[in-house]
């Protein structure tokens, strides 16, 4: 008798009772959704902090590459200097002063 009952009522009540069928299936569903959505932010968020990890050391690298890139720049200047003050003595030597500066030179390399 009890069934009769429930069923008639939802015989009544069909409009009700589908729409309550409806929203229990969208809550169902949107509870999927929800809970796959959240795995992926966990997921993406481990992705983000091993990147930051990896941003950090590059950049350690890059501080240490700037510094030796201006270490080899000095050094550069240097040797620069050195070969200006080479030509310049070169330069302002007589001739015989060169001929005596280019003999002894190489005749001391071999």
């Amino acid at each position: 008798m009890n069934t009769i009952k429930v069923l008639s009522f939802f015989k009544e009540q069909w409009l009700g009772s589908a729409l309550i069928i409806i929203w229990l299936l969208s809550i169902v569903l949107y509870q999927n959704d929800r809970d796959q959505l959240v795995k992926e932010s966990e997921t993406l968020k481990t992705k983000i902090e091993s990147l930051e990890k990896k941003a950090a050391t590059y950049k350690k690298e890059e501080a240490e590459l700037k510094k030796i890139d201006t270490i080899i720049v000095d050094r550069i200047k240097k040797i620069k200097e050195k070969e200006y003050v080479q030509i310049k003595v070169i330069d302002s030597l007589p001739i015989s002063g060169l001929q005596k500066f280019f003999t002894d030179r190489y005749s001391e390399e071999r």
